[in-house]
């Protein structure tokens, strides 16, 4: 697979979003949020990763703002958390006067609600027929409520966000999204930092003169995974970019995927 910092993937409603991006979670709302996003912009990151949790929505939009970067060049996506379920447009809305953008590329219902997510699901329909959101998917959603959603809506899913890394990831979820032509993008890909010293692990990376984190992306992008690391440290935001100068070969794929088994 021929990749490199500015390949996309296609979703099913016709965009086209990076396979790789910037993950804010748990980074500390204002300067941290703005400098790190700044970091990864400079490094050729063009998909920021954020949600109404993390508090920390202003600093991605200063970032960007501040970056001089044409809007459409930049993929952000933000998300829904459960206690605004009952008034997703005025959350939506809300998360938009935070970023203070127009519009946001992917807007994600972050946490399935059972009983709720029909319901939720047609006023998420609703922000994308407004064009306010680019594209509208979902987030830790099992393969079953995945189906189900499919099933029942007009405007399809076009993500899955679930946590997914060489250790472990649901591979029904896995296998759904592929055959459904939903994007599974895999948030903790670097399985926060446990298991860089696995000695698989780093007899593959140290064969391709590369780092642990590095060979763990490039595995998900190999799978066809889109990602997003998070780091606060500029040098370890700009290696996790830096997976273009090598492939892993089948053996390397499967030794892999023998650790997830």
């Amino acid at each position: 697979m021929e990749l490199d910092i500015a390949s996309t993937i296609p979703l099913n409603n016709g965009t086209a979003m990076p396979r790789i991006g910037l993950g804010v979670y748990q980074v500390p709302p204002g300067a941290q949020t703005e400098i790190a996003v700044s970091w990864a912009l400079a490094d050729g990151y063009r998909h920021i990763d954020t949600a109404r949790l993390y508090g920390n929505e202003a600093g991605v939009g200063t970032a960007i703002r501040e970056s001089d970067l044409p809007r459409e060049q930049v993929w952000v996506t933000t998300k829904l958390w459960p206690t605004d379920f009952f008034h997703v447009r005025a959350a939506f809305e809300q998360s938009l006067a935070r970023l203070g953008l127009e519009y946001v590329d992917l807007y994600l219902i972050h946490v399935p609600v059972p009983g709720l997510i029909r319901t939720m699901w047609r006023s998420m329909e609703s922000i994308a027929s407004s064009g306010q959101a680019r594209a509208v998917g979902v987030s830790n959603f099992t393969a079953g409520q995945l189906r189900t959603l499919l099933r029942s809506s007009t405007v399809p899913p076009s993500v899955n966000q679930v946590r997914a890394s060489v250790f472990g990831y649901n591979k029904r979820t896995y296998e759904l999204c592929q055959a459904e032509n939903v994007a599974f993008e895999a948030y903790s890909p670097l399985h926060r930092g446990k298991g860089l010293d696995h000695p698989i692990v780093a007899e593959v990376a140290d064969r391709h003169h590369k780092s642990p984190a590095q060979v763990l992306l490039r595995w998900a992008l190999q799978k066809n995974m889109i990602v997003i690391p998070k780091s606060l440290h500029e040098e370890r935001i700009a290696e996790n970019a830096d997976l273009y100068d090598f492939a892993l070969n089948d053996a390397d794929m499967g030794r892999l995927d023998a650790l997830s088994s």
